[in-house]
């Protein structure tokens, strides 16, 4: 017997595509997080690892760009000072901010991070489907991102 994928994540009475984004964000969170683990990073804290790697940033940026509250962000980059994973330096176009960089060490764990997402990545895309597929749901996301973030200028 074959059971059909589900309609919605949570298929419920008061079922709302806030409540299934939560639950999603839960299950990315926990795959993530245990296939990190060996590495001693957890999922939230190797996003920041994945910008940096793209290019220093302020921390101020990195909060837009991630969406982590500046005060979880700072927790995150004191874990990462105190592996010596991430420089500060002040901002030379901005006397007033700090620019983080990755060490070389840092960068090395940003690497063995990224082929163990990466592996996940394609486990989860491989689930979706087909190359077009994936886009469309990253497209879709998208704009729920877009519909999300101009929820919270309103508020």
């Amino acid at each position: 017997m074959t059971t059909r994928p589900a309609r919605f994540v949570l298929d419920q009475r008061g079922g709302n595509v806030a409540l299934d984004l939560f639950v999603v964000d839960q299950h990315l969170g926990t795959v993530l997080d245990s296939a990190l683990a060996p590495t001693g990073v957890t999922a939230s804290v190797y996003a920041v690892y994945g910008q940096l790697v793209q290019a220093p940033a302020t921390p101020g940026q990195l909060s837009e760009t991630l969406g982590i509250r500046p005060t979880t962000l700072s927790g995150y980059l004191a874990t990462m000072q105190r592996s010596g994973h991430v420089t500060r330096v002040r901002n030379e176009r901005d006397g007033r901010s700090w620019l983080l960089e990755l060490t070389a060490p840092g960068l090395a764990k940003a690497e063995e991070c990224r082929q163990v997402v990466g592996r996940v990545v394609r486990r989860i895309n491989a689930g979706i489907g087909s190359a077009d597929e994936v886009l469309r749901v990253r497209e879709v996301l998208a704009r729920v991102d877009d519909a999300v973030t101009a929820a919270l200028d309103e508020t």
